[in-house]
């Protein structure tokens, strides 16, 4: 079963209900409501991803920079483990090239995924919502996972459990020595 699976299927339901996110201006993915952490194996995929479609340019790699900086999203250290502090951000693949998210939905993070619009008609208001018990129950199907994150945190020396997306992505490109 594919990991997004059950994500996806809810986005098809309430968007056949007319409760997409057609129309809507993308609040959640600015600083107004954004805060997403995404695990190591969500970075590790959207930087495979990235790297697949020769998208790791020095004006992406400019651009997460840029984002840590004007949201202050350094990590804060606590016992010598990196902490994030969920910090609101613009996300930075947000009108990248074009309106809206340039990602597929089969790489987003799972939080995005399950961020969804709850009325036919207002948009990015308090109709939109991260539905929390699908991804509760989308994380019960793939215990693998925990164990997948342990392997990447080793093998990558991560300090980290999960992270915002422009330090996961700075972190993982970093550390492929591109």
């Amino acid at each position: 079963m594919n990991r997004r699976e059950i994500l996806l299927n809810r986005m098809n339901v309430l968007e056949s209900q007319g409760m997409g996110c057609v129309g809507c201006p993308g609040t959640c993915c600015t600083f107004e409501a954004n805060s997403m952490l995404i695990t190591p194996l969500e970075a590790n995929e959207l930087f495979n991803y990235l790297k697949e479609e020769n998208l790791l340019t020095s004006e992406l790699k400019s651009k997460l920079q840029a984002c840590v900086t004007q949201y202050r999203l350094e990590p804060k250290y606590i016992n010598s483990k990196r902490s994030y502090l969920r910090k609101t951000y613009t996300c930075p693949f947000f009108n990248h090239h074009e309106l809206g998210c340039p990602l597929p939905r089969e790489i987003k993070p799972y939080g995005c995924l399950a961020f969804d619009s709850h009325h036919v008609e207002l948009k990015a208001s308090e109709h939109c919502y991260s539905e929390t018990d699908i991804l509760e129950r989308r994380e019960l199907l793939h215990p693998e996972e925990k164990e997948m994150n342990l392997r990447l945190i080793s093998e990558f020396n991560l300090q980290w459990e999960k992270s915002p997306i422009p330090n996961a992505l700075i972190e993982f490109w970093e550390k492929s020595n591109l």
